[in-house]
This record gives C-alpha cells, structure tokens and sequence, in this order.
C-alpha cells in the first residue's frame, strides 16, 4: 500500500522528533527496590554461659538506581483527557515523562521505588503508553508526586 509520507518525509519527521527530544530533555533518576545484599558475618568473643563464639549477620542493600532523559511535563491533576486515559483520580500534580525504549525497558524492569527529579519524588500512576512518530517510538509514564 502507498504511503501518503515518502521515506524521505519519514527520515525528516524522526530527525525533528529526536531534535527536540533532545533539545528539551531533563535528567531523571529512576530508584529500583534495593535488591542487592551484601551479608557478612562477624564473629564475636564468647558469651558467658555459651560454649561457642557469637556469630552476628550484618545485612547490608545496596540501592539501585540510574539516570536517564525524558522529556517532562507537569499538567493540571484536573485534566479529564488523562485522568480518563489513566483511569486514576487524584489531587496531587500529575506530572508525565517521555522516554526513550532503554528507560522504559528499565522502569518496567523489577519494581520502580520512585523516580525523582527537580529535588521531588514522584510514583508511577500509569503504565507505559507508547507514541509513534511514524514508527519511532517514545513511551510516556504519568508520575504522582508524593513525600
């Protein structure tokens, strides 16, 4: 079937879509559940009336984080467009981020704690909705500040 945007067309629109995904993009730091442990056991002198040493276990997580780009808008919490699109009520700001697949990858990946920027944290209240730009792709979340 014919297209109605020639390959040329198409390479324009991807070139002007990253250009300004570029152009505005802020960095965001998505925080994981902290999964990795380390345990070290620390051996302790005998206690009186023990026939053996005191073994203690330290547990130590390690968090997991990483920064990426996205592009970010806050919106008015009252929006009936995304509150219908997300199927969430809420009074706090509703704020989305556009992102590119390796983030997504990484927010969908295991759990999401938080995912912080502007000296705010803010929670995961969608799940990814994908935009196509004649078929390069970015992933938009809507986020829920909380304290």
């Amino acid at each position: 079937m014919a297209s109605l945007v020639s390959s040329q067309g198409i390479n324009n629109i991807h070139l002007a879509v990253n250009n300004h995904f570029d152009t505005f993009k802020r960095s965001i730091v998505v925080h994981k559940a902290p999964m990795k442990k380390i345990i070290s056991s620390i051996v302790s002198p005998q206690l009186i009336g023990y026939q053996e040493n005191s073994i203690e276990e330290q547990i130590e997580y390690i968090a997991q984080n990483e920064t990426f780009e996205a592009i970010i808008a806050y919106t008015d919490p009252f929006n009936v467009d995304i509150v219908d699109q997300i199927k969430i009520r809420t009074s706090s700001p509703i704020v989305s981020i556009k992102v590119k697949k390796e983030t997504r990858d990484y927010i969908l990946n295991d759990k999401t704690e938080k995912i912080t920027f502007d000296n705010k944290s803010f929670k995961l209240i969608s799940n990814d909705i994908i935009k196509s730009y004649q078929g390069l792709l970015y992933y938009l979340f809507y986020l829920e500040e909380f304290n």
